[in-house]
């Protein structure tokens, strides 16, 4: 294992505290122009984000699947903005960043606590 169980219980929480932020973000992003994103998806991911809050601080155990295919999402949306930025205007987009390296990490944690809870 990768994260013990302790470190897992700390990383979930953070984890629930970010998701909820960032449906704050998309929340906002429905009243005031925050970036290029259309309005129905910052209304999408109010919802996304709030059910990722959840599934991380209540664990079903069909979260992880669902993780898996938001990881995948995410790299391929996030990736493909992160590289766009890059090329169009040479800057970092931060978020992307975060995101990228943050959601491995949230399904490292989700893997070992679905092994260590089908025991």
């Amino acid at each position: 294992m990768i994260f013990s169980y302790k470190t897992r219980k700390i990383l979930f929480n953070v984890f629930g505290v970010i998701f909820l932020s960032a449906a704050a973000f998309h929340f906002v992003g429905l009243f005031y122009k925050i970036n290029d994103a259309p309005l129905w998806r910052h209304a999408i991911f109010i919802g996304i984000d709030i059910f990722c809050a959840y599934g991380i601080l209540k664990r079903p155990k069909y979260f992880v699947y669902f993780m898996l295919l938001f990881l995948i999402q995410q790299y391929f949306s996030h990736g493909y903005y992160l590289v766009k930025i890059w090329q169009e205007k040479k800057q970092i987009h931060w978020i992307s960043i975060f995101d990228i390296l943050l959601l491995p990490i949230v399904l490292i944690c989700l893997v070992e606590d679905y092994r260590v809870r089908r025991k």
